[in-house]
């Protein structure tokens, strides 16, 4: 018999519950706001995604799953199957999800295919029923999914991958929603440091951030640095040192680590850029950035790695000899110091001792990795929400702090608009101060202009600023990352533990020329979770989240080499990345794939997958060794080495990004000197990743913080020049 829903009376979202503290994340812009037919057909997806199963498949999934190496009792099993998603309450987390996450031409040709799925005529071109999408039994409405998920069309390909995105991940990623944490064994927050009373390892004074009417009434500056992660931060730090008055301005917020609340939904909402993972605008790849104080190093997973030989010769076979250089030696080997890089502390959760037994039986590279904590042991699963121990040594437990003993200044939630310019030399800046008074437009002086705004915001600042460069915005790097996951017979929780402690290198050379793809262990929350492993029915998703404790991932990390990519800008200043994924890129992926999936077998995985939406998992019999000589196993393997990495064919993502503003040794083919000089503008200064010429393949927070140290000498070494003359 056909099933059809109910739809609750609807109303307009109140969205002012989910507005973070930051607005300069944010697209500016007119919100999509859904009509009444246009929510009847969401909430028809969205209880196809998540819909309320038979009680024969709930008792099979209670029977199969409560108890045992699940630890979760029956009663928390069957709620969870019998639920749909309208019973949450997340209307409004939806709209904010569709809102935020998808550029805005996306959002808006979403709400079209709404509408036109809120007819019969547009049902029927799109899904071949007569009856209106949300009239649709259950199984047909998962028929129809299912047909777009594996569609030759590419539209529809996105279609579902939008979908399934927007109805999961900000599902799943509400902390209120306990009744699909429970069943999964998930607590969706860190509950020891969570309690009111307590007490972090380290602790630090709160550094203080200056008042609109501080900055104001301050008449002018040595030095304005835009940013204030591992740019910024490094280069505010050896300026004040060098005596000079620094002022560090900050768009994001800062929090102590007594702020933080370290759950996952508000983590994303106010400490991310655009509020989480963002899709570039043609939906290939998933975007996350940090936009907080300290930027990135507050909310990265704690790896320090150093630029590997390979890639300093690359660069300094492009005349950027600084990088073969004993001082870009030293700075790296200084960096480590000051943060404390070390293994020392290391220890090893399920799924990094996994990576690393899975590569040792296979005779692969692996090693520990280093993590800035200072050789301390930091067993924390929710570092993407900042480190409340205060062990992780970012920028703002480091660098900043050396700079405020030598005297500079810090305000945040402020955007810089754009530099001020004179006679072709940087004076000062125009921003935006967004404090408890409101909003207020004000410019602020200085000698010189330092822009550590990152690789997506920094070539808006200069493109604001009047500077041409063609360069400026072009030859975006991301490490596009692609998940393996394999199922193992008792629970791994990869979300406990450290989360990213070891690191394979055996796949980093593939082309013969350094650009393959490390293999690491990333952080999957269950909102990420949700979405990596494919969807393919109702019954099938709940049943994935039920085993969500025993799922192991490995993070294909590639060094992307050629693929055409762009940030830009529209007359709001939302940003827009363009990114399409090269066919050596996406080749590159699919040998890192093949290692990671061959890892998993021989760590002794039961079962295997990509997240590729059209490859099944490959699954051993009982009776079967998990062997990577399986015949097969070897079969389905070649299978994978054959798949096409398509536009919306496998969940990619990316939390690196670098190259926006290049540096060189001409304008002809770059943004910047070799002393991080902007071409165009004398005393405008870059200090970002945004300056790499190419991606380093590795997490960049060293790399950008040697190199910062390089851009700050370079300044103090031109102002000494100067003052000379």
């Amino acid at each position: 018999m056909s099933s059809t829903l109910s739809t609750p009376t609807l109303k307009t979202p109140d969205l002012s519950v989910l507005t973070p503290k930051d607005p300069f994340r944010f697209h500016v812009n007119t919100p999509v706001i859904l009509t009444q037919d246009q929510w009847e057909t969401m909430h028809a997806v969205m209880n196809t995604f998540i819909g309320t199963l038979s009680d024969e498949e709930a008792e099979r999934l209670a029977s199969k799953y409560s108890q045992g190496t699940t630890g979760v009792d029956r009663e928390a099993i069957l709620a969870f199957a019998k639920l749909q998603s309208t019973d949450l309450n997340t209307q409004a987390q939806v709209q904010y999800f569709l809102n935020r996450a998808a550029a805005p031409e996306k959002a808006r040709e979403l709400q079209i295919l709404l509408s036109v799925l809120s007819t019969r005529p547009g049902t029927f071109a799109l899904t071949g029923h007569y009856a209106l999408f949300r009239e649709l039994s259950l199984k047909d409405r998962e028929t129809v999914l299912n047909s777009w998920r594996l569609s030759f069309i590419p539209q529809l390909r996105l279609l579902f991958k939008s979908l399934s995105g927007i109805c999961l991940n900000s599902i799943y990623g509400k902390k209120e929603n306990d009744v699909l944490h429970k069943a999964m064994g998930y607590k969706a927050k860190d509950i020891e440091r969570s309690e009111p009373d307590y007490q972090p390892i380290k602790s630090f004074p709160r550094l203080d951030m200056m008042t609109e009417a501080q900055v104001l009434a301050h008449p002018a500056w040595d030095c304005i640095v835009i940013g204030s992660g591992g740019g910024g931060g490094v280069t505010a730090s050896e300026l004040s040192k060098a005596g000079k008055s620094v002022l560090v301005i900050e768009k994001g917020t800062y929090y102590h680590e007594s702020d933080l609340s370290l759950e996952e939904s508000d983590a994303m909402a106010n400490m991310y850029e655009l509020g989480g993972f963002f899709s570039s605008t043609d939906g290939n790849v998933n975007i996350l950035a940090g936009s907080t104080f300290g930027g990135g190093t507050t909310v990265n997973w704690s790896a320090s790695l150093k630029l590997q030989h390979f890639v300093r010769e690359e660069w300094a076979k492009q005349g950027l000899s600084h990088f073969l250089s004993p001082k870009f030696a030293n700075d790296l080997e200084r960096v480590f110091q000051r943060i404390g890089a070390s293994t020392d502390g290391v220890k090893h959760n399920g799924s990094n001792q996994n990576l690393v037994d899975g590569c040792k039986a296979l005779g692969f590279h692996v090693a520990d990795l280093h993590q800035n904590t200072g050789g301390q042991s930091h067993s924390c699963g929710y570092c993407y929400s900042g480190c409340k121990d205060g062990i992780k040594r970012g920028t703002s437990t480091t660098w900043l702090r050396d700079a405020q003993e030598h005297g500079a200044r810090f305000i945040d939630r402020t955007k810089v608009l754009r530099v001020l310019v004179e006679n072709d030399k940087a004076v000062g800046v125009e921003a935006v101060i967004n404090h408890e008074q409101g909003q207020r437009k004000v410019k602020i002086y200085s000698d010189t202009v330092v822009c550590a705004a990152g690789s997506l915001q920094t070539p808006g600042v200069l493109q604001r600023s009047g500077l041409k460069n063609k360069f400026i915005g072009r030859h975006l790097r991301l490490h596009p990352c692609a998940i393996s996951y394999g199922y193992f017979d008792t629970p791994v929780d990869t979300f406990e533990g450290s989360i990213m402690t070891s690191v394979s290198n055996v796949a980093e050379n593939l082309d013969g020329e350094g650009y393959g793809c490390k293999l690491e262990v990333p952080s999957t929350p269950a909102s990420s979770y949700s979405t990596l492993l494919p969807w393919r029915g109702a019954a099938h998703h709940k049943e994935m989240m039920l085993r969500y404790r025993h799922y192991s991932p490995i993070l294909v990390l590639s060094r992307d080499k050629d693929t055409d990519s762009t940030v830009r800008y529209d007359e709001h200043g939302n940003i827009a990345v363009d990114y399409n994924l090269s066919t050596h890129d996406r080749q590159s992926l699919i040998g890192g794939i093949l290692r990671s999936v061959d890892i998993l077998v021989a760590a002794g995985a039961r079962e295997v997958q990509t997240g590729h939406f059209a490859i099944e998992p490959f699954v051993f019999a009982p009776e079967e060794e998990s062997r990577v000589d399986n015949p097969r196993y070897v079969q389905w393997r070649a299978g994978v080495a054959k798949m096409s990495i398509p536009s919306f064919g496998v969940g990619i993502f990316a939390a690196h990004q670098m190259g926006t503003a290049r540096m060189g040794i001409s304008a002809n083919v770059s943004a910047t000197k070799p002393t991080g000089e902007t071409w165009e503008v004398k005393k405008l200064f870059v200090s970002d990743t945004s300056l790499f010429p190419t991606a380093t393949g590795v997490n960049p927070m060293v790399t950008v913080e040697a190199l910062a140290l390089h851009i700050a000498d370079c300044i103090i070494k031109k102002d000494t020049a100067s003052a000379k003359l």
